[in-house]
């Protein structure tokens, strides 16, 4: 029973991945809202920085539909669950800057 536990653990290391993933998508396209294809790249290079250590750990980089999946799963929750949050604490922190001698002008 290893090989099950140690797949079930891959796929709940993968599924806080893309809660992960999503968050920094967010950040991102917050940070980077007037320079879309700088922060698009950031985005990927950062995610490459992210997924792929993750993947050695848990699979040794054996990559798995199963494990996509879970992954999805991870961003898709987060898209429903974390992101209406997320999405207004950047707006409230983007404003309080905005009044700090034009940050983000």
């Amino acid at each position: 029973m290893a090989g099950i536990e140690r797949q079930i653990s891959a796929l709940i290391m993968l599924f806080l991945t893309g809660l992960v993933w999503g968050l920094l998508y967010d950040c991102l396209v917050f940070l980077f809202s007037k320079r879309r294809q700088i922060g698009d790249f950031c985005f990927w290079v950062l995610s490459i920085f992210l997924i792929f250590p993750v993947l050695l750990f848990t699979t040794f980089g054996e990559i798995r539909v199963s494990l996509g999946v879970g992954l999805l799963v991870g961003v898709a929750c987060y898209r429903r669950i974390f992101h209406p949050s997320v999405q207004l604490s950047l707006r409230v922190m983007k404003r309080k800057l905005r009044r700090r001698r034009g940050f983000f002008t």
